[in-house]
């Protein structure tokens, strides 16, 4: 029994059908919810949601710090450095063993 004069096979058209029910019953009212959130926040604030997202992104982007790694020209201000670059420090605690592996207090 055909309902309507097509070649696809049953299986096609049984995926059209259920692609059509996704359609409508999930994605036409995520867009229609989108959009209502879209108008409140414009709203509200009196600016689109988009300009808020890019003003935003500027400003993360611009925190981040794009310098060169080495320091300018006429910065002879701060010592230069040793040919010794070693650094000092305090031993808190250490334990020192022996050959037989006791330890030596």
């Amino acid at each position: 029994m055909m309902i309507t004069r097509t070649n696809l096979t049953p299986g096609m058209i049984v995926l059209l059908v259920l692609l059509g029910i996704l359609f409508a019953v999930v994605i036409v009212p995520l867009i229609i919810i989108a959009g209502f959130c879209w108008l409140i926040c414009q709203a509200v604030t009196g600016r689109s949601p988009l300009e808020l997202y890019l003003r935003s992104k500027a400003r993360r982007h611009d925190r981040i710090f794009e310098r060169p790694c080495q320091d300018p020209p006429g910065n002879d201000d701060r010592m230069p450095p040793s040919a010794d670059d070693t650094i000092e420090c305090e031993v808190i605690s250490s334990r020192t063993f022996d050959e037989d592996g006791k330890e030596i207090r």
